[in-house]
């Protein structure tokens, strides 16, 4: 089994999303891609099958305050 961090959500009011200047910073990263392709139709590569390690994505500038509970 391997070692999982929780997964915090939280519901954002349109007033919140209005108010981030410059629009919010989306990032994160990938590790351990595996894809594998067969051709399909027109010779476009359909993904047959694949595998990840990790996915980690981070999203900012959003002012959330004091948490809810």
């Amino acid at each position: 089994m391997r070692d999982t961090s929780p997964i915090e959500t939280r519901e954002l009011s349109d007033a919140d999303l209005d108010s981030v200047s410059g629009g919010l910073s989306v990032g994160g990263s990938v590790e351990g891609l595996k894809a594998t392709f067969e051709p399909g139709p027109n010779g476009l590569p359909v993904l047959k099958g694949g595998s990840v390690d990790s996915v980690s994505i981070d999203v900012s500038d959003i002012p959330l305050g004091p948490a809810a509970g």
